[in-house]
């Protein structure tokens, strides 16, 4: 591990990380916005599991990292606007399960779609070798950052081999590629 990195090189580093955040973060506003959603709606739409089976409001907060409370007024909200719906484990009715809807499948597809093809047509707009760099230094950050940290692996998907690219998740709310 090279740490003899000059602090220019880290303060560029953290320059571009930033401002990247910012192209990712307007690039999702813009599209949860224009689908009338908050953004711990759209974040909590995108985390319930788009094969119709339903997840616990507290599994939902620890992958949020927020409290259950505030993820069960956002399920309140979504599910008013009839986006995902609610019900009793049968197992154990202390627990509330929480399914995504057609409805809410539908706009979740669409604002995901939408988001892909924006960040897809700026990755295609980078000469063919900085992509390549790009996509490099991105994986080699993400191992850097879990080495070491189970979790963190786990939820990168870098739980096998540490030099192999992270799987491509192909999902039914991603945009068909060009």
């Amino acid at each position: 591990m090279d740490r003899m990195v000059d602090d220019e090189e880290v303060t560029r580093f953290l320059t571009a990380w930033f401002a990247v955040r910012q192209v990712i973060q307007a690039a999702n506003f813009n599209h949860f916005h224009k689908a009338g959603l908050s953004a711990t709606q759209f974040m909590t739409l995108n985390l319930l599991p788009e094969n119709g089976e339903s997840i616990t409001i507290g599994e939902l907060a620890r992958r949020m990292n927020l409290k259950p409370a505030t993820v069960a007024k956002t399920v309140d909200s979504l599910e008013t606007r009839e986006m995902l719906s609610r019900t009793k484990s049968t197992a154990d009715g202390r627990l509330v399960l929480v399914r995504i809807t057609k409805q809410g499948s539908k706009l979740q597809n669409a604002a995901v779609g939408q988001f892909r093809e924006q960040i897809s047509d700026i990755f295609r707009a980078i000469p063919a070798h900085d992509r390549a760099a790009l996509v490099n230094g991105l994986e080699s950050f993400v191992r850097a950052a879990s080495d070491g940290n189970a979790d963190l692996q786990a939820s990168a998907g870098l739980t096998r081999d540490a030099h192999a690219a992270p799987p491509v998740k192909h999902s039914s709310r991603q945009s068909p590629q060009r």
